[in-house]
């Protein structure tokens, strides 16, 4: 190559390189750019989202049983894991670690996103200010502590609502690049979104899945505590139970809103936490850390119309941001996350287990029906094993 041709080549690829740029600065400054960019959610978005630090200040190991790891899933549950693109499982009995297992490139240090088991983390924060006073009690108007929502429309909503999933709000979920969900996830003022939304239906009506009521309780908790719900999270909750690693909270800019209906990146024994946490009750080892009364209340049906399965059906299915299944009549319950985040409790064999993965079907038809397939088949091999 010629100098002249080599300067040439020079000269072209550094317009290339600037038009490139621009076009990635005009993408990622705009909701639709963001969602275009970085399509749909993935498990390490911590990487390129903005998150505050959830600090983990008083460290207390988990135990390891004596059984730790003798013995081997059945071929038909490990094929299931291995389908499904597990990247860690985990089994505790009885508060000690009896089984862990993570794909390859993947530790007990691996940070990774929960999605929606985020929701339970929240609704364990509420109860924490509920027991601290710091709301008086979950039948007050979500208005006394975010001022938007007295208005006439909106102004008979509730904490509790929110906790249920009953809100009535004209929020739905959809796949539209620049809809509300991307508003949710890659918008840059969670608070100024949530203040467009409209009464659909009266409060406490019914049950509907929205992951916009978390995200209003999470606004009028930080209100109500007078502090980012990252430190309320590292003081109240985070630190007493003894987290090994910093947990990563996505926000919707830097130093802006938690995403309290998702996002809360950390680790698989460190996400078991929680779980172990409501297994006895709110107490971690002597400290009560969130009432019983709380934890029974979050755990029982909120038994109102189910408007995602008809209003003659009742929801038995859910608590306060918990889901409550029922597998073979004996109680389970769990946090739930995209794509088969379960972190489950079997209550009469003294169980939690973790499941973090990328996906939670392979086959046509295991990904609907009355429970998640693959969190089926966890519980009846638990079952059955012990």
């Amino acid at each position: 190559m010629t100098v002249g041709c080599w300067q040439e080549y020079k000269s072209n690829m550094r317009k290339v390189l600037v038009v490139a740029v621009c076009i990635s600065f005009v993408l990622c400054s705009c909701l639709l750019g963001r969602t275009i960019v970085y399509n749909d959610p993935g498990m390490e978005d911590y990487k390129i989202l903005p998150y505050s630090h959830v600090k983990a200040t008083n460290y207390q190991p988990l135990p390891e049983s004596s059984r730790y790891n003798t013995f081997k899933l059945p071929d038909s549950l490990w094929q299931e894991l291995q389908q499904t693109q597990t990247i860690a499982f985990l089994i505790f009995q009885h508060d000690s670690l009896i089984y862990e297992w993570y794909a390859k490139g993947y530790s007990d240090s691996s940070h990774t996103n929960p999605f929606s088991v985020t929701k339970s983390i929240t609704s364990i924060l509420t109860g924490i200010a509920l027991k601290e006073g710091k709301i008086k009690n979950l039948d007050e108007p979500v208005g006394n502590y975010y001022e938007p929502y007295k208005r006439a429309d909106l102004s008979g909503i509730t904490l509790k609502h929110l906790l249920t999933m009953s809100s009535g709000l004209n929020y739905h979920d959809d796949l539209n690049p620049v809809g509300q969900l991307a508003h949710l996830y890659y918008g840059r003022d969670l608070p100024k979104f949530v203040n467009t939304l409209k009464k659909e239906k009266e409060p406490g009506y019914e049950f509907r899945y929205k992951n916009a009521d978390p995200e209003i309780l999470g606004i009028a908790l930080r209100n109500a505590v007078g502090m980012s719900i990252t430190d309320y999270a590292t003081d109240k909750l985070w630190g007493p139970i003894g987290a090994a690693h910093d947990a990563y909270w996505l926000t919707d800019h830097k130093g802006g809103m938690e995403k309290t209906y998702c996002c809360f990146h950390t680790d698989a024994r460190d996400i078991a936490r929680i779980a172990l946490l409501y297994e006895h009750m709110g107490n971690w080892h002597g400290l009560q850390i969130v009432d019983t009364s709380y934890v029974k209340a979050s755990l029982t049906p909120i038994n109102i119309p189910d408007g995602e399965r008809g209003d003659s059906v009742i929801c038995h299915r859910y608590g306060y941001l918990w889901w409550l299944r029922d597998i073979d009549g004996k109680i389970d319950y769990r946090a739930d996350g995209l794509r088969g985040q379960y972190i489950g409790t079997l209550p009469d064999k003294d169980i939690i287990f973790v499941r973090l993965g990328k996906r939670d079907w392979y086959k046509a038809g295991q990904r609907f029906g009355k429970f998640p397939f693959l969190y089926k088949q966890i519980v009846e091999f638990l079952r059955q094993m012990f």
